[in-house]
C-alpha cells in the first residue's frame, strides 16, 4: 500500500480500519488482526500500520499495548461522542477555574480592604488622642461632639441609661 493521490499509505489504511469498525466488521471488544496480517491483507509495511493505529487510538477508537493485541474500543461514533462530552467538561472546567480565580480575588480584594479599614482606624485613633492632648495643652475642654465615633454610638445608650 503506497502513498498515492488519495494520502498517506498509512491514512488510508486507518480509514479502511475506522469503516470496518462503523460497520460492524470489527465490533467492539473484538481484536483486530495482527500487524504481519494487515499486511498481508492490505499491504504496506510496519511502519504503515503503527501509524495507522497510531491515529485509530488517538481517536479512542482502540487500545492495547505493543507486541500485544489490538482490541476495538469504540465506534467512530461512540469516540466522537465521548470527545464531545470530554470538551464539555473541559469547558465546563475552565469556566469553574474562571470562577474560582474571580472569587480568589474578590477575597483577596476582601482582605485588602479590612486590612485598610484597619488603618484608618488606627490613624483616626492617633488622630484623636493628639487632638485630645491638643485640647489639654491650651487649657481646653475636649468637645464630647468630636468623640471618637464609637463613642458616639454609645453616647445615647448611656443618656438613656442615665434617664435624660
Amino acid at each position: 500500500m503506497a502513498e498515492t493521490s488519495a494520502g498517506p499509505a498509512y491514512r488510508l489504511l486507518a480509514e479502511r480500519l475506522r469503516r470496518q469498525i462503523a460497520d460492524g466488521d470489527l465490533p467492539v471488544g473484538s481484536a483486530l488482526p495482527s500487524a504481519r496480517e494487515l499486511i498481508k491483507q492490505y499491504g504496506g509495511s510496519t511502519t504503515v500500520v503503527r501509524d495507522a493505529l497510531k491515529i485509530l487510538r488517538e481517536e479512542g477508537l482502540i487500545y492495547g499495548h505493543p507486541g500485544k493485541a489490538v482490541y476495538v474500543q469504540a465506534t467512530p461514533e461512540e469516540a466522537a461522542s465521548d470527545r464531545a462530552s470530554l470538551e464539555e467538561v473541559a469547558h465546563g472546567l475552565s469556566e469553574v477555574r474562571e470562577q474560582l480565580a474571580s472569587v480568589g480575588s474578590a477575597a483577596t480584594d476582601i482582605a485588602q480592604v479590612k486590612k485598610e479599614l484597619s488603618e484608618l482606624r488606627r490613624s483616626v485613633a492617633v488622630l484623636q488622642s493628639q487632638l485630645i492632648e491638643l485640647y489639654g495643652r491650651v487649657g481646653q475642654p475636649y468637645p464630647h461632639d468630636k468623640a471618637p465615633i464609637k463613642d458616639q454610638a454609645a453616647a445615647p445608650a448611656r443618656k438613656r441609661a442615665v434617664g435624660d
